[in-house]
């Protein structure tokens, strides 16, 4: 086997979009970190110099996977110029649509209710940053503060998420009371910012 020297941060992600596609294709059971190695075309031990375990690895996976498929919605709700509501409305529509989850098939197969739980909290983890400095921003646009942010960022990411990602998603009806919740939070937030 012919040995590419990479960057370690490049190689990692190498290994955990591989191993991402394997879970998805095979299973978590069915998978190995050998069998990731194998498939990525390095040797076995560099593999487990990342990750010493398969549950690690899977972990970290899930983790990356999250991220990645939450850059869209971050990057929408990072804009400067739409109004907040604007960029909501277009997150909503980007998350609940099929194009942002290459692997959703296995996360929303029977019996990976808790593989997608998983997902599900990890994409959570990575909009609420991004969800919570848009607040504040808008917050600021207006001259109020913001000291609710975060607990406000929390509560619209984990609901939407909820309504948003569940079987048989898109759904319609889902993301149109996704839409309507955080809208109506989004007035609540506005209206306690001016009675400051």
């Amino acid at each position: 086997m012919t040995r590419t020297v990479m960057d370690p941060g490049e190689r990692r992600r190498e290994l955990l979009a591989c191993a991402m596609r394997l879970f998805a294709e095979e299973g978590y059971d069915n998978v190995s970190v050998r069998a990731v190695a194998r498939a990525a075309g390095v040797a076995p031990g560099l593999a487990y110099h990342y990750f010493d375990s398969k549950e690690r690895m899977f972990a970290e996976a899930i983790g990356d996977y999250a991220r990645r498929c939450a850059e869209g919605i971050n990057a929408i709700l990072d804009e400067e110029g739409p109004s907040l509501d604007e960029r909501l409305d277009r997150a909503v529509s980007l998350a609940s649509g099929h194009a942002s989850f290459p692997h959703e098939a296995y996360f929303h197969a029977e019996g990976h209710g808790a593989l997608h739980d998983r997902l599900s909290l990890a994409m959570c983890e990575a909009v609420r940053p991004h969800l919570r400095a848009a607040l504040e921003a808008d917050a600021a646009s207006r001259g109020s503060s913001a000291p609710d942010a975060d607990e406000l960022a929390a509560i619209m990411t984990y609901g939407a998420v909820g309504l948003a990602s569940g079987p048989g998603m898109p759904d319609g009806a889902a993301a149109a009371a996704a839409r309507r919740y955080l809208c109506a939070l989004l007035a609540e937030f506005r209206s306690a910012g001016a009675a400051d």
